[in-house]
């Protein structure tokens, strides 16, 4: 809601005078830094601040800027974020430089910056990454500051600055946590302060309708990147809004496949059209029949290289087509995902043992084994198949499969889709050693998953396989498995990780800070690589979630 009018002005005036105070009884400040940031949803936002010793002057010298800024546009900015620094400390600028580059996760230094004493050049910590002072080349190199960014970021915020900073020559620098509103719908949702969900908002409404709001906003997103043809946006940076330019058919397929479980909670026709455009563009550039009922899905590092057969894309179309004839009814499909099956069952032998990867159009081996996840997610694709037409050859593959994966102790590996087949199969077949095998898939995995500090997406959709699967043993009475699968111990981890898993979404108070807000508005993003949006970092996350608000008892 925009402010358009001088009473809701005011209203906004009263409503930060009570927080600043509230605030200051709690904290005692003898400097107070208050900053604004304020922008449209087209481009990046801009922030002005003040310092000064006390409050009151502080906050009125804020309201006098308010007050400029809705005398000359007739209206406040439509987004709206307020910040009070505290915890500000010197440092050695080597030091702030060596907590940068030895950061366990990129991108989780949370600390604002100021360059002097005065704040006279500072920066909030979403404006470190936002503008990419701070970045890494890749996910997996050290972050470091970026002196030609800083510097342009330093003109453009404050243009009567003289002289570019030179790296090497700062000695010291003064760092600060804040605490944070964002002004919504009339009130002030207060923010996170500190840590790994620094200037994420509380849940302040029930849990599963705020999560049900995110998955409704988060699935228009996706839409969105589905284009006229059928074919994804694939995905972007949104700090410098630079294009992924590679694609993936297996993506394609699970990201289609995660709008397809959307239907289950919001049955939009518009979004089965959407769909249909999606699996049909995957079917006409993807999908080859070597003969007739013998098909695979064609993948390469984009659209111009399609020349290997990966066991995980014809898994993946399996259950993007599966998934579109459970929740429509329509059986159009069926031959396709039938023949993929076929496609699948030559890649696997009597032994239960896969070929992970074909060269085309030779159709020979090109890497017997290339991730673990291609295993757990065929098993899963015939599984689904199976339920749709009972061919026993798919059920009696998955049993060969799965006899491999518990002697080589595949749990080990602790894989979503590992335990979204363990799931699966113990709805058909409910033997101890398939329960036993989904219970050590996770168990042994709880400390890592607590200790996480990254919202890694696909862990939420392991536990909440796990968790179905203990219902079912509950229900049937297995009292000695559910003894040892530390139910309660899941639970809690399951709403804390549902939680934090949102430090990974774009909410607008987030999104202001990037190159174009609303281009990445709502969706889900990976922090430690660059704040990447990637259609699969949507599926995953929707699949969680939507697994949560139909199936956990909270």
């Amino acid at each position: 809601m925009t402010i358009t009018t001088i009473s809701a002005l005011e209203q906004l005036k009263h409503q930060l005078s009570a927080y600043f105070e509230k605030v200051q009884q709690h904290l005692g400040f003898t400097h107070t830094v208050i900053f604004l940031s304020y922008g449209a949803r087209t481009q990046r936002c801009q922030v002005w601040n003040t310092a000064l010793t006390e409050l009151q002057p502080a906050q009125q010298a804020l309201f006098t800027f308010l007050d400029k800024q809705f005398n000359q546009q007739g209206q406040l900015a439509e987004l709206l974020k307020f910040d009070l620094a505290y915890n500000i400390q010197a440092a050695s600028w080597q030091q702030i430089e060596q907590d940068i580059k030895c950061q366990l996760h990129n991108n989780h230094y949370r600390k604002g910056i100021s360059f002097d004493q005065h704040f006279q050049t500072c920066f909030l910590e979403q404006e470190l990454y936002g503008k990419a002072i701070i970045r890494g080349l890749s996910y997996d190199t050290p972050n470091f500051f970026d002196q030609d960014n800083l510097n342009a970021s330093i003109s453009k915020k404050y243009p009567h600055q003289a002289h570019p900073v030179q790296l090497n020559q700062i000695q010291q620098v003064w760092s600060f946590d804040s605490h944070a509103v964002f002004y919504e719908s009339g009130q002030l949702l207060p923010l996170r302060s500190q840590f790994t969900e620094h200037g994420v908002r509380y849940l302040t409404d029930d849990k599963k309708q705020h999560f049900m709001h995110m998955i409704e906003a988060n699935a228009q997103f996706l839409e969105q990147q589905i284009q006229a043809d059928g074919r994804f946006i694939y995905g972007f940076f949104p700090a410098y809004d630079r294009d992924i330019r590679s694609y993936n058919t297996v993506r394609h397929c699970t990201s289609t496949y995660a709008l397809i479980e959307i239907l289950a909670l919001f049955p939009h026709q518009h979004r089965i059209a959407k769909i249909q455009t999606a699996i049909e563009y995957a079917l006409k550039h993807f999908y080859i029949e070597k003969q007739s009922g013998l098909a695979y899905m064609l993948d390469g590092a984009d659209l111009s290289q399609l020349n290997e057969i990966k066991l995980g894309a014809n898994a993946a179309a399996i259950l993007m087509l599966s998934k579109y004839q459970e929740m429509t009814g329509d059986d159009h499909y069926l031959k396709f995902a039938q023949a993929l099956a076929n496609g699948i069952l030559s890649m696997v032998n009597a032994a239960g043992e896969t070929v992970h990867v074909l060269h085309y159009p030779d159709y020979s081996v090109k890497e017997k084994f290339r991730i673990i996840y291609y295993d757990g997610e065929t098993a899963l694709a015939l599984l689904r198949l199976y339920q749709l037409q009972a061919d026993e050859k798919l059920l009696s593959t998955v049993k060969r499969m799965f006899e491999r994966f518990i002697e080589q102790k595949y749990d080990r590996y602790h894989d979503h889709w590992l335990s979204y087949c363990s799931n699966e199969l113990t709805k058909i077949c409910p033997e101890e050693k398939y329960f036993q095998f989904g219970i050590n898939n996770y168990r042994r995995h709880l400390v890592f998953i607590r200790n996480r500090k990254t919202a890694y997406a696909t862990l939420l959709e392991m536990m909440m396989a796990a968790y179905q699967m203990l219902c079912r043993i509950r229900d049937l009475g297995l009292h000695e498995l559910f003894a040892q699968a530390q139910f309660e111990d899941l639970k809690k981890l399951i709403e804390f990780r549902s939680d934090f898993q949102r430090t990974g979404f774009f909410y607008p108070e987030v999104a202001m800070y990037m190159a174009c807000p609303e281009k990445c508005l709502n969706a889900f993003y990976v922090r430690h690589d660059r704040f990447r949006v990637r259609i699969d970092d949507q599926e995953h996350n929707l699949s969680g979630y939507v697994a949560y608000v139909q199936h956990f008892e909270n």
